[in-house]
């Protein structure tokens, strides 16, 4: 097994710790009209349209802990609210050049749409709201009316949407929604991608949202608002009409395993690599690729790279040489490590990536080669970018 503390492509030493915020310490009562949430805590709130505020209840959480909740029905009746970093907590900022970013919330879902992102006060004023112009960063949006479902919100307010009930999730229901961030990717653009964890329907894992990956974010890591993620230095909620419950937000840098490229055919059929696992220090993320000939012997390449190799232009296509058909080089291969394929059919070939319990943060890249009887004598993989938190 690969220990990651020793391979000499991790990049640098960056603070990776997760920061919770989970409202217990704060006031709270059951049941409605809750406890007022502004004031408390450098929370500020502003209530739209409503005589009833945003509040804090006691007990009203999916975990029996306090929650932040809106109680006003109807459309145009809503809450906005953002609380500032300060002495009492804080999350670490994303400096220039940071590779990685990710936030996540437990959102009780509603109807009109309920929202959470990471935010920057531009015009100083010691609040963010959605009416303030540059405020708001890249947010996640939920809802099951017909125009909301699930948003992922760049920071130039561009909503790319997937269909709540290709999820199977429903209003009442609490999930866990998580955002991960590639914050150069796209030319310093950046890169999204949101998974979700129906925490009412018993989920204990993340799953993907197929239409939510690798989603255009609109960074500006020039600009001096809330599209250059380095200013990022606030939470930000909005709830739009009753039923919205918000609790147990978490900050800082996810890793995470993404798939470039495309493999060519294996035995079985065009060969998948992809990453299972949590990716987590002191955890194991598996990568398996599959689709080969059982008991085939092969090798996962691991790199620093997928645009140059040894003075090649990465992806490399390999078949004038190899004889294979559709195959091409798509990660550096610095360090490569043997492997064999299962005895099923079709058969898949796993490397168990252990990442260090060491505070480190680094991108990887990695592609799995596996001898069998198809052209060329051998098929590769699709290429996957791992970044480890």
């Amino acid at each position: 097994m690969l220990k990651l503390a020793l391979v000499s492509f991790v990049l640098a030493q960056q603070a990776a710790a997760q920061y919770l915020y989970d409202f217990n310490r704060l006031s709270g009562s059951d049941p409605h009209p809750f406890t007022l949430l502004d004031g408390q805590d450098n929370w500020t709130e502003q209530t739209y349209n409503a005589a009833n505020r945003c509040g804090v209840t006691a007990t009203l959480s999916h975990d029996g802990t306090p929650s932040l909740r809106f109680q006003e029905v109807g459309p145009g009746y809503g809450c906005d609210a953002s609380r500032i970093n300060d002495s009492n907590w804080a999350f670490a900022p994303f400096p220039p050049g940071a590779r990685n970013a990710s936030f996540q919330a437990d959102m009780l879902v509603g109807y009109w749409g309920g929202s959470f992102g990471l935010a920057f006060d531009t015009n100083s004023n010691g609040t963010v709201r959605g009416s303030e112009a540059g405020e708001r960063g890249v947010f996640f949006k939920i809802g099951t009316q017909a125009n909301v479902q699930l948003q992922l919100v760049a920071a130039d307010g561009t909503a790319t949407v997937a269909p709540l009930a290709s999820l199977g999730i429903t209003g009442g229901h609490w999930v866990r929604l998580r955002v991960v961030m590639d914050l150069p990717a796209a030319g310093g653009t950046g890169l999204g991608w949101v998974d979700v964890r129906d925490i009412t329907a018993g989920a204990t894992e993340f799953t993907p949202v197929p239409a939510l990956q690798g989603v255009p974010l609109a960074l500006n890591p020039a600009a001096v608002d809330a599209s250059n993620p380095s200013l990022w230095h606030a939470l930000w909620l909005h709830f739009e009409g009753a039923t919205y419950g918000l609790d147990n937000v978490e900050v800082g840098r996810a890793g995470f395993g993404r798939a470039y490229g495309s493999g060519c055919a294996g035995a079985a059929g065009i060969v998948e690599l992809a990453a299972h696992g949590t990716f987590a220090r002191g955890q194991t993320v598996m990568l398996e690729s599959n689709n080969h000939a059982a008991g085939a012997p092969g090798v996962a390449l691991f790199g620093v790279s997928r645009t140059t190799y040894l003075g090649l232009t990465l992806p490399f296509v390999l078949d004038p040489f190899l004889g294979t058909n559709g195959c091409s080089l798509l990660a550096s291969a610095e360090v490569s490590v043997g492997l064999t394929a299962s005895n099923t059919t079709p058969a898949t070939m796993s490397f168990p990536l252990t990442i260090s319990s060491a505070t480190f943060a680094a991108s990887i890249f990695t592609q799995h080669a596996c001898i069998e009887p198809v052209a060329g004598g051998i098929s590769f993989s699709n290429g996957l970018f791992v970044q480890l938190p």
